[in-house]
């Protein structure tokens, strides 16, 4: 879905058209939940972020401004809406300690098993899994990734870059990738 596109659905979704929400929700839930993901690193986080992320989107639609940028808009909610719970969660105690995760080699994995995400988790830091994520999940450009992350171009671009070859050094390493 285009920029336009889903400009033109939240719009609806304003006047009150529930089939737009349906629409946006099956167009971005993919890619979003990717973003997510990239944040909190944990997947039953992530599921609840995204449902906390599109109940926002629902009571907030009438701040929604035509014509602006409808990803950046949706995507700033879920960040957000993600950063304060972990925040949230920082405050708590945990009582239980023990750590039901799968491994992969010698890379811990969340509850979406995917190695990829494991090598992400164990070697990029925040930013960086935020933007592979948007651009190998999500298929944005890395301009827009900057207008989400409020980031320059160049650094977005940059840390693109050394994000892959950190990861790509990551398989090097343990042996998962031949150069």
């Amino acid at each position: 879905m285009t920029k336009q596109e889903l400009d033109k659905m939240m719009l609806r979704l304003q006047q009150g058209d529930e089939d737009a929400f349906e629409e946006i929700y099956n167009e971005t839930k993919r890619g979003l939940f990717a973003f997510i993901l990239s944040i909190c690193r944990n997947y039953h986080t992530a599921e609840d972020m995204m449902q906390t992320a599109y109940i926002r989107l629902r009571t907030t639609i009438a701040s929604y401004k035509a014509g602006s940028n409808a990803y950046g808009w949706l995507y700033t909610i879920a960040k957000n809406a993600t950063l304060n719970e972990l925040n949230r969660q920082k405050r708590e105690t945990p009582t239980d300690l023990e750590d039901g995760n799968a491994r992969y080699g010698s890379y811990t994995m969340d509850g979406d098993g995917s190695p990829v995400t494991a090598v992400m988790n164990k070697v990029l830091g925040e930013t960086e899994r935020q933007i592979v994520s948007l651009h190998v999940f999500s298929g944005f450009k890395h301009r827009e990734i900057a207008e989400v992350l409020d980031k320059p171009l160049g650094t977005v671009l940059w840390t693109y870059n050394n994000a892959l070859a950190k990861m790509k050094r990551e398989l090097v390493k343990e042996g998962e990738y031949e150069v």
